[in-house]
């Protein structure tokens, strides 16, 4: 009797440790994610990328996030690039890219996740600056202790409106989905200018390109789920500007009724 309790009590953790194993995700199989970075003594360039290791094209999108805390730690921000991609077996390509200055006193979190059509996480690599030196660190321990699994990430993208969430502060959060050369134009273009006008809205504001009539295309822009604009879009520079301008007044009126809204409510 003993014996068979002995059997059953060693397969019984056999049994665990085997659905341990089958739950237990592999990243960087299939797609691997790879934060590169290059000093030129004065500014520090981070370059997300991505390899199709598999002998298919692979499908995903992915986010590269900047997570800044200051010595103090009394002030942390998070900021999103985020974007879609199709690579074919064996083929490298950059997603996208930051710079941050050399010098900087903050520690700053760079985290590059890559997810595959049915949103789960499949690629990952993170790196950390201290005073502008970086940090080797391990992905695992990170994961652990900074709280950011998929599961975590997923739960920060779904309260930006809270404003807060694990002391990290999401603001100014622009999402990428284009088509276009132009499209991505203008995209980079408004990224710029709206990271440059400290708006720093509570809310993901989306710049999404569509179909529209013929082979044209259309952009528009979103805040949440609401769209304050939509255009044709036109290789043009000149009208690229003119409209991000535009795309500008538009998000900012929009947040300022938020506001303004806000505080109608607090009042009654």
């Amino acid at each position: 009797m003993i014996l068979k309790k002995r059997h059953y009590f060693l397969l019984l953790i056999f049994c665990v440790l085997i659905s341990t194993m089958g739950l237990a995700q592999i990243y960087n199989t299939d797609v691997e994610a790879n934060i590169e970075t290059e000093n030129n003594n004065e500014f520090i360039k981070i370059t997300g990328t991505a390899l199709n290791k598999s002998e298919i094209n692979q499908s995903f999108r992915y986010i590269l996030s900047v997570i800044k805390t200051n010595p103090g730690n009394t002030n942390r921000s998070k900021s999103d690039q985020t974007g879609r991609n199709v690579l074919k077996s064996g083929e490298k390509a950059e997603l996208s890219s930051t710079t941050i200055n050399s010098d900087n006193r903050d520690r700053i979190i760079i985290l590059l996740l890559i997810y595959d059509n049915d949103d789960s996480l499949i690629g990952k690599d993170r790196i950390v600056f201290n005073g502008g030196k970086l940090v080797e660190t391990d992905n695992e321990d990170y994961i652990e202790s900074e709280n950011t699994t998929e599961d975590s990430l997923k739960d920060e993208e779904e309260d930006v409106d809270s404003g807060m969430k694990d002391g990290i502060e999401l603001k100014g959060i622009v999402v990428e989905d284009t088509k276009t050369k132009p499209g991505r134009d203008f995209y980079t273009m408004f990224y710029s200018a709206y990271n440059t006008s400290n708006i720093n809205g509570k809310k993901i504001v989306t710049i999404r390109e569509v179909l529209a009539l013929g082979r044209n295309t259309k952009i528009e822009v979103k805040v949440g789920d609401e769209v304050v604009l939509d255009f044709f879009v036109r290789p043009k520079n000149e009208y690229l500007k003119a409209m991000r301008d535009v795309a500008l007044r538009k998000v900012f009126s929009y947040f300022q009724k938020l506001k303004r809204e806000k505080e109608i409510i607090k009042h009654y």
